[in-house]
């Protein structure tokens, strides 16, 4: 569970998350090292993990270990970043998407609370996903990124190799062997096994239904929540990044002197550089 915490700053905003041992979270787009976050790496799973292990850190100010982050379940995963995402714009989803209807195809603005989707991750946090294929019963844990990197390093010859793969990495050993004989006897059980994991990850799998306001047609649509989050605050980065140029614009201060300032008090100079151009 996530919940909001002041901190000594009057203008920060902590969120705690529900790890043992206790973590915070601050904003990214605050200090130095979210500058060096590079939004143009191919690997997503990496740079979702390398933007939670800048903001996340214990009471003492210490960051987990890396292995830490990469254990995380996506959907965990998923739930921060967003959180991280929300911040600054008082813990909502705000989008657009297009009419599925080709007669329209208007855009259609939606807003999703992040309570909401917080809530259905907690519904969903159960250990193991339990699906019934033929008569056997199957237990599957939930991936994480390890699990991701993994698959991303294999090449699998069609679709049903890759999800054979995927299920024997998250099945465990003693139902291997049950679960591939199974599958050669049961045709779809690749639907039910997509289904079950939607169901258990819904913010990996989410998807949106709206009436559309211009020609009320239903729409029912993928939308990729960590995907959002991502653009959201590669749009942070660029702001501190343009803070940065505009302080060492006007003051001819130094990277390192500008990030020795406290958030707050760039602000403050900000507005002051921008009252003087007014």
């Amino acid at each position: 569970m996530l919940r909001s915490e002041k901190a000594s700053d009057a203008t920060s905003a902590w969120v705690i998350s529900d790890e043992k041992p206790e973590l915070f979270m601050r904003p990214f787009g605050w200090c130095v090292e979210d500058l060096e976050v590079n939004f143009e790496q191919a690997c997503r799973p990496e740079l979702e993990t390398h933007i939670l292990a800048c903001c996340m850190h214990n009471r003492e100010g210490k960051t987990p270990d890396r292995g830490f982050f990469w254990t995380l379940e996506i959907g965990k995963r998923t739930e921060y970043l967003l959180t991280l995402a929300t911040l600054p714009n008082g813990s909502q989803i705000n989008s657009n998407l297009r009419c599925s209807n080709s007669a329209c195809q208007q855009q259609m603005e939606v807003v999703i609370p992040l309570l909401e989707l917080t809530r259905l991750q907690q519904q969903s946090e159960t250990p193991n996903t339990e699906i019934m294929i033929g008569n056997e019963h199957f237990s599957i844990r939930k991936p994480t990124g390890n699990d991701q990197v993994a698959w991303l390093e294999q090449q699998f010859p069609d679709e049903t190799s890759a999800t054979l793969a995927i299920v024997q990495t998250l099945l465990p050993d003693e139902q291997k062997s049950a679960f591939q004989q199974v599958c050669s006897q049961e045709e779809d059980w690749i639907q039910r096994f997509d289904r079950a994991m939607e169901a258990s990850d819904p913010l990996v799998n989410f998807s949106l239904q709206v009436n559309c306001p211009y020609c009320e047609t239903e729409n029912l649509q993928d939308f990729d929540l960590g995907a959002w989050a991502i653009l959201q605050l590669y749009g942070v980065q660029q702001h501190l990044l343009a803070t940065v140029h505009r302080l060492a614009s006007y003051y001819h201060w130094s990277e390192s002197e500008i990030f020795a300032i406290p958030p707050w008090r760039r602000l403050r100079y900000l507005a002051l550089i921008e009252r003087e151009g007014n």
